[in-house]
C-alpha cells in the first residue's frame, strides 16, 4: 500500500512544474562543441576567398565602364574629326560644315 501512495505521488505532478518542464528544450553537447583549429582556418579561408572574390568583381566593373567611356569618347571624337576636316574639291576646308558643327555644339550646351 505504501508503494501505491508513494507512486501515486510521483504520478501526480502539479501543473506549475508541468510546464516548467514542457517549456525548457534539451540542449544537445553538440550545440556547445568547440571548432578545431583546422574548421576555424577554413571558415577564414572562405572568408578572405569570398572577399578577394568580391574585389575581383568590383574591380572588373571599374574596368568595363572606363573601357565603355573611353568607346564612346573616341567614337564622338572621330565624328567630330570627320566633319571638322573635310575638304572642298580646291582643297579648302569646307567652313559650311564647321559652322553647323558650332551651332550643335551650342544647341546642346543651352
Amino acid at each position: 500500500m505504501m508503494k501505491k501512495q508513494q507512486k501515486n505521488k510521483k504520478d501526480r505532478v502539479l501543473p506549475e512544474e508541468k510546464d516548467s518542464t514542457i517549456m525548457t528544450p534539451k540542449v544537445t553537447h553538440k550545440a556547445f562543441k568547440k571548432k578545431t583549429s583546422n574548421q576555424k582556418a577554413k571558415e577564414e579561408y572562405e572568408k578572405v576567398q569570398a572577399e578577394r572574390a568580391r574585389q575581383r568583381e568590383e574591380a572588373e566593373k571599374r574596368r568595363q565602364a572606363r573601357e565603355e567611356a573611353q568607346k564612346l569618347y573616341k567614337q564622338k571624337k572621330m565624328e567630330t574629326y570627320k566633319i571638322l576636316s573635310k575638304k572642298t574639291k580646291r582643297g579648302q576646308p569646307n567652313l559650311n560644315l564647321q559652322m553647323e558643327y558650332l551651332l550643335q555644339k551650342i544647341q546642346q550646351q543651352s
